[in-house]
């Protein structure tokens, strides 16, 4: 498609009267009570129709905004003749009260074809609906070639829904051509039959590079994608980054979405493929794949085919059909290396397929370097999944490789398996624990079914570390556990399940995953906690500030916190303490230390080898707040509490 002969004319004249005029770039103006043959330059000189913005050359710099409030009956469609200039943004949004609609019937919102530089906000894109449209919401799209990156796109607070293909399609068929520093924010994608929101580019299993850089989607909630019956692919998925190098998607949900897929393979709700260096944080994803469809997928979140160097850390997935967190490599696929799970958290998920946590491997490929720490997973069965499992893989294609497992809370009900791993594959499991609430304990790994951890430990050295066994199979005691629900618009990290009393084993029971195996395990927890913050990390995705032992006792009368162990005491008191009055520390066992820190992580204040049983903190020049204080006694023995400075 092209624009209209007209416009390559008015080009012409308009090129000629800016040029010699010195003007600055124009704002046009699009009111349902304007007239196309005013200039467009005022609201009382606005214009009426989209085929008027169609019809002429956008400059660089310009900025085209329709009357909010108001309807537009067509589709907004911009080429390489309009904006492309990187170094002055063409913007498309509204004036006055509210959002305007460009009800685009059964065609596209926005097409935007071999262009860039460009921000679209605060508009609503609807289509006639998903039966009768079979267009994309907006499309952006490149087919230049020479490897070229069109630039600084943004699409930001628009609604787009009723449309029968893709709701936001960012996409380039040529070698390495395609988009890079593109934002994508506050978007809200709803009633699409196809996909919601997808990034796409030209590959193949030989292919070296990828189409787009640096393209972030955020704070956007994507939901009733329907997918439809497609027996040669997936339909009905929420959010997926394909041929990315760089990219980020972070405080969005996905959610009801793919009740109309019937393809083995997909959809889900936020996924990625054929990508490198690829985060996924801090978002949502529930209910995907439920409804009159089927398919053997309806995943949470997914790292699939070729992906390399990626991160997932801070979501929350829940009643998913499929696994919360699948990691996939499709058959034929480019390469699947070095990504990492941490800090998530699985409430239910697999309720008719895979588990809270998901492998598998196709034909033709590698898959190899996966690390998943300090994650929570809660399931239980379900009538069309009775054999669900936290940690499940795949028995299709083996050579599943480097698999390691540490720090994690599993915990099951209703006699559902904490490992599924068929014959023929292998993962290094260290440090987790394990709680079969309200059932047995099983472990089903290459073909053998234990009852028990320590006889999976003897059999196998998983839960061995450094010749010490490691792991536990206690109740960690979850807050709320099975009891999480959908949250969003609020953040993941204000979920009110999950966390750990001050009682639980899996306070300071973790691993040390730096020293043990030289993995940084990032700076804080799930719900935005500095971790590890104790002698040793917390197990799971949730680490206590207050990690108090069970035997510590409160005396209300002198504000006084006492850690008895064997006998022994350390206390700290008064508490709160007002400033510049003294801490008095007591400890039986000589010599201790004492640390005190900001709850920002930031020491304040250290004394090591202290041989006197009882010890003064000054507080003399230490600001009013709260502070974790820190003692450790010569037999190791610790205490982490708070400590109010008022």
């Amino acid at each position: 498609m092209r624009k209209f002969l007209l416009k390559k004319n008015i080009y012409i004249l308009l090129a000629g009267i800016i040029i010699s005029s010195g003007l600055k770039a124009a704002i046009y103006y699009v009111s349902p009570s304007g007239n196309d043959n005013s200039s467009g330059l005022s609201p009382a000189t606005a214009w009426k129709t989209i085929a008027k913005v169609n019809s002429i050359i956008i400059q660089p710099g310009n900025t085209i905004l329709f009357e909010g409030g108001q309807i537009f009956s067509g589709g907004i469609y911009i080429d390489n003749n309009d904006a492309n200039d990187t170094s002055k943004i063409v913007t498309i949004s509204s004036y006055g009260l509210g959002k305007a609609t460009i009800s685009s019937a059964t065609s596209y919102g926005l097409y935007a074809y071999n262009t860039q530089a460009f921000t679209v906000s605060n508009l609503i894109f609807a289509g006639s609906g998903i039966s009768s449209n079979n267009s994309d919401g907006v499309n952006i799209y490149t087919d230049l070639t020479g490897n070229i990156k069109l630039k600084k796109i943004v699409i930001k607070n628009i609604e787009i829904y009723n449309y029968g293909k893709t709701g936001l399609s960012i996409g380039s068929s040529h070698n390495n051509t395609g988009y890079k520093d593109v934002l994508i924010d506050s978007l809200h994608v709803y009633q699409i039959k196809t996909n919601g929101i997808v990034t796409w580019g030209y590959t193949s299993q030989s292919h070296i590079g990828w189409a787009h850089q640096n393209i972030t989607i955020r704070h956007t909630e994507v939901n009733n994608v329907t997918g439809y019956s497609d027996p040669n692919s997936h339909r009905g998925s929420g959010i997926i980054l394909g041929q990315v190098d760089k990219g980020l998607i972070e405080n969005s949900c996905a959610h009801h979405n793919g009740s109309g897929n019937t393809h083995c393979g997909g959809p889900g709700g936020i996924w990625a493929f054929d990508c490198n260096n690829i985060t996924i944080q801090f978002c949502e994803s529930h209910h995907n794949l439920h409804g009159t469809g089927s398919g053997c997928d309806g995943l949470g979140f997914d790292f699939d085919g070729g992906i390399t160097n990626s991160l997932m850390q801070y979501n929350y997935s829940h009643d998913n059909d499929g696994a919360g967190y699948l990691l996939g490599q499709y058959d034929y696929a480019r390469p699947w290396s070095n990504n990492v799970i941490r800090y998530n958290i699985s409430e239910n998920d697999g309720r008719t397929n895979a588990g809270g946590i998901t492998f598998f491997k196709g034909p033709g490929t590698t898959m190899t370097g996966a690390k998943i720490y300090h994650n929570t997973i809660y399931v239980s069965p379900s009538v069309p999944n009775p054999g669900v499992g936290a940690i499940t893989f795949i028995n299709w294609q083996t050579g599943i490789i480097d698999v390691n497992i540490y720090n994690n809370i599993f915990q099951t009900t209703g006699g559902a398996s904490f490992v599924d791993i068929p014959i023929g594959y292998n993962a290094y499991f260290a440090g987790n624990l394990y709680w079969p609430s309200g059932g047995t304990f099983k472990i089903k790994y290459q073909g053998i079914v234990y009852g028990n951890l320590p006889s999976w430990r003897t059999a196998t050295g998983n839960e061995i570390s450094g010749g010490n066994q490691t792991g536990f199979n206690l109740n960690p005691l979850l807050l709320n556990a099975g009891n999480g629900g959908a949250i969003f618009p609020i953040a993941t990290d204000q979920l009110n399940a999950y966390k750990l009393p001050n009682n639980s084993p899996a306070i300071d029971a973790g691993l040390n995953l730096m020293s043990l195996f030289s993995i940084n395990a990032g700076p804080r927890d799930f719900f935005n906690n500095i971790a590890p913050l104790g002698i040793s990390p917390d197990i799971g995705a949730f680490e206590s500030y207050f990690n108090i032992p069970l035997n510590i006792t409160i005396d209300e009368t002198n504000s006084k916190n006492i850690y008895k162990n064997n006998n022994d005491e350390i206390s700290f008191y008064p508490n709160p303490v007002f400033s510049g009055d003294p801490v008095q520390v007591k400890v039986a066992n000589l010599p201790f230390s004492v640390e005190l820190t900001s709850m920002a992580g930031i020491r304040i204040w250290k004394q090591e080898n202290i041989n006197f049983e009882s010890f003064i903190i000054p507080t003399n020049n230490i600001i009013k707040g709260l502070y974790i204080i820190s003692i450790i006694d010569s037999k190791g023995q610790h205490t982490l509490s708070k400590l109010i400075i008022d």
